[in-house]
C-alpha cells in the first residue's frame, strides 16, 4: 500500500523538478539571447558611428587636397617667373581661409576620429593632417610649381593608403603615440616625392 502512494509522489515531484528546471534553464537561456541582441546592437551602432566619422574626416581631407591645389596653380611654374601682385594677393588670402578649416574643421575631426579609431588609422589620420598642412610650405614660400607637385601627389597617395586602412578596420580602438621620424608625416613604404617628378627640360623622349 505505502509503495502504491508512493510511487505517484516521487512520480509528481520529479515532475515537478523538471518543469521547476526547465523554467530556470529557459530563463537562463532567454537572457543570455537578449545579452547577445543587445550587444549585437551596440556593435552594430559602433561600427555605423566610426563608419560615419571616417566618412567625414575623409572627405574633407580630399576636399582640402583639391583646394590646396587651386591656390598652388599660381605659383611660378619655375620658379623663375614672378607671381603678379593680384595673384599674391589671392594666394594669401585663399592660405588664411585654408589655415582656418584646417585649424578649426580638420583638427576637431581629428580627434573624433582619434577616439574611436585603431592605432593604425588614428596614425594614417594625423599623417594625412600634417601632410595637407605640409603642403602650404611650399605656396608660403612661393616656391616652383615643379618643386610643390611632387608632394601633392605624395599626399594623395597617403589619403589613398588611410581610405584603404579605414576600410579593414576591425574595431580596434586602443592607440598610442606614434614615433615621428624626420621623415614624419610621409611612409617609408610608399613613393618618395622625387618619384612623382617630371621632365622639365622641354625635350621629348626617344
Amino acid at each position: 500500500m505505502e509503495s502504491q502512494i508512493l510511487t505517484p509522489i516521487l512520480t509528481g515531484g520529479f515532475t515537478l523538478a523538471a518543469g521547476i528546471i526547465g523554467a530556470v534553464l529557459a530563463g537562463i537561456f532567454a537572457r543570455r539571447g537578449e545579452r547577445s541582441r543587445n550587444q549585437a546592437e551596440v556593435d552594430r551602432q559602433w561600427v555605423t558611428d566610426r563608419r560615419a566619422v571616417y566618412a567625414r574626416y575623409l572627405a574633407l581631407a580630399e576636399v582640402m587636397h583639391r583646394e590646396v591645389d587651386t591656390i598652388a596653380v599660381f605659383l611660378s611654374y619655375d620658379g623663375i617667373n614672378k607671381i603678379a601682385p593680384e595673384e599674391d594677393a589671392f594666394i594669401s588670402d585663399e592660405l588664411i581661409d585654408y589655415f582656418s578649416t584646417w585649424e578649426n574643421d580638420l583638427q576637431p575631426l581629428l580627434g573624433e576620429v582619434q577616439l574611436v579609431a585603431s592605432k593604425e588609422v588614428a596614425d594614417l589620420a594625423e599623417r594625412v593632417s600634417g601632410a595637407l598642412m605640409e603642403l602650404t610650405s611650399f605656396i608660403e614660400r612661393r616656391e616652383a610649381f615643379t618643386s610643390y607637385y611632387p608632394v601633392w601627389f605624395q599626399a594623395q597617395d597617403l589619403i589613398h593608403v588611410l581610405r584603404n586602412q579605414m576600410r579593414v578596420e576591425l574595431g580596434l580602438v586602443s592607440h598610442g603615440d606614434a614615433e615621428r621620424g624626420d621623415d614624419w608625416p610621409w611612409l617609408k613604404s610608399r613613393p618618395a616625392a622625387e618619384s612623382y617628378i617630371q621632365d622639365h627640360s622641354g625635350k621629348e623622349r626617344p
